[in-house]
């Protein structure tokens, strides 16, 4: 997972400094991404242990899948719960009907919080 982290942190540097500085090295541009926090869903049912394992199995797929597709630039677990992903879509519409088909949000482990971020 460590490796995963690296690549998404690295590839985000570059994607940011690519958008920022082609337009005109004179002049950074803020570019738009979409900020996403995933919070533990306190009111969800009772899920077995295999059943938990199978989702954070598929959640980390799901993760690593939007990494190599360009949509996700930045992933990662808080220490108390839950996690962020940054986002590198068109929209926010866009942005939300990744985070819909995410595994652990579908099966209601976690609730979601969807802001637009401006970045240089």
């Amino acid at each position: 997972m460590k490796t995963l982290k690296n690549v998404l942190l690295i590839l985000s540097l570059l994607i940011s400094t690519e958008k920022i500085y082609s337009q005109n090295e004179d002049q950074p541009q803020l570019v738009t991404y979409y900020f996403v926090e995933l919070a533990p869903n306190v009111e969800k049912d009772s899920i077995s242990p295999s059943k938990s394992q199978k989702i954070l199995n598929a959640h980390l797929q799901n993760i690593k899948e939007m990494a190599q597709q360009g949509k996700l630039l930045l992933a990662g677990p808080f220490a108390d719960g839950g996690g962020l992903f940054v986002l590198d879509a068109e929209s926010r519409e866009e942005a939300e009907s990744w985070i819909l088909q995410d595994p652990a949000v579908k099966a209601n482990i976690f609730n979601f919080k969807l802001r637009k971020w401006f970045t240089e």
